[in-house]
């Protein structure tokens, strides 16, 4: 191999691995156009942006162009891409859709580059690791303070958090009021599902040699998940892991094992279950339900355009304070009532083969973004989320 050569693919790998350790940051310009504003109040979700990880995306994709144009060539991705670009013309707002659509090519692009990464599974654990101790440090310092650090962790993404500030996730357990630690994610709940994806996506693999450190990343995961308070993730990381020792080895060869273990996660998970949350948190996610139903059933068949579900959502009547610039909490609702059902069902029709494999190659990972994503919206509309499949997908 020529020296250009082993210069270009070391660097390469060390732009993969700074990836990896800022995929749980929000380190971002926005940028506020009339079409970001809703009744005079900015919405972030309608506001392009440019990040850390878009920056090192770009790179990425340009360093490797010519195979990441054959990539893009394919038939398949070809026919994905033209579905998509014929919904902009349907779109309420065409400059949102073209944003998001440069997010889609993104995150096709991001899956491609690990799919074909010789990034060693040692780098890829430490990124992991590395980035789910600083989270656990943050997050756990912003519980026990009951407000954000900022200074420097600004710049990483961390918002500004007070338990007297409205909007701020809150919990109660016996009677204490709780900060529900955001780390630098933009909510609790996407702090939880991204250290849920990467927990069973680490703990199904057989690629991870170093038992060290990957019980070691397994036992970060868990206590991000678990100081989040996110129901939905800790219900889910509950099953799944019932589901996981139950057809483990453990069950033949020691089932005292196998029950203290079952019995200690039970106990755990139920400690945190317990808190109060957001007592009104059904009523506004069926309220979101819904308008997507509502959505739907107005524009069933192209949609309102993707990322354009905020701007017509608004048009309905608000019954609760801010819930209107929020998505609905469902990716498959959100999806359609963005692309339309015969997007859908295309999609379904021409990615039928990979599904297949993804559930029976990857079930946890296929399951947890389908359970979680019936319940919350981040898988689609957050950054770290989002890129995050991107990246388990391609290494997978």
């Amino acid at each position: 191999m020529k020296p250009c050569q082993t210069w270009l693919m070391q660097f390469n790998n060390v732009l993969l691995l700074l990836f990896i350790l800022f995929l749980p940051t929000q380190l971002g310009k926005h940028f506020f156009f009339d079409f970001s504003y809703l009744s005079g109040v900015r919405v972030d979700y309608l506001a392009p942006t440019i990040y850390l990880t878009d920056i090192l995306a770009l790179i990425l994709i340009f360093l490797n162009l010519k195979s990441v144009i054959r990539w893009f060539i394919n038939k398949k991705i070809l026919i994905l891409l033209l579905i998509l670009l014929i919904n902009l013309l349907f779109s309420q707002n065409i400059f949102i859709s073209v944003y998001r659509y440069i997010k889609v090519l993104e995150i096709i692009g991001i899956l491609f580059i690990f799919r074909q990464a010789r990034l060693s599974k040692k780098l890829l654990l430490s990124g992991f690791l590395i980035g789910a101790v600083f989270e656990l440090l943050l997050a756990t310092a912003q519980f026990i303070n009951k407000h954000s650090l900022q200074g420097l962790l600004y710049f990483f993404g961390e918002r500004p958090l007070d338990l007297s500030l409205p909007g701020v996730a809150k919990a109660s357990l016996n009677g204490v009021e709780i900060l529900r630690p955001y780390g630098t994610f933009s909510h609790p709940n996407s702090l939880a599902g991204f250290y849920l994806l990467i927990y069973f996506f680490i703990l199904t693999s057989k690629k991870f040699t170093n038992t060290f450190a990957k019980n070691i990343l397994l036992l970060v995961c868990s206590l991000l998940i678990f100081l989040s308070f996110s129901k939905v993730a800790i219900a889910t990381y509950l099953l799944f892991n019932f589901i996981y020792l139950w057809k483990s080895h453990l069950k033949k060869t020691c089932k005292l094992c196998l029950t203290s273990r079952i019995f200690v996660l039970l106990v755990v998970s139920l400690v945190f279950l317990q808190a109060t949350t957001d007592p009104l948190s059904l009523k506004k996610r069926l309220q979101l339900m819904q308008n997507a139903f509502s959505i739907i059933a107005k524009n069933p068949i192209f949609g309102v355009g993707i990322g354009n579900y905020l701007p017509v959502q608004h048009q309905f009547p608000e019954r609760f304070a801010g819930l209107i610039n929020q998505p609905v909490h469902n990716i498959f609702l959100l999806l359609t009532s963005e692309i339309g059902i015969l997007s859908i069902v295309g999609f379904g029709i021409l990615f039928f083969q990979e599904l297949k494999k993804a559930i029976k190659n990857a079930p946890y990972i296929f399951f947890v973004i389908l359970l979680t994503g019936i319940f919350d919206h981040y898988w689609l509309t957050l950054q770290q989320n989002f890129l995050l499949i991107g990246v388990i997908l391609g290494v997978l």
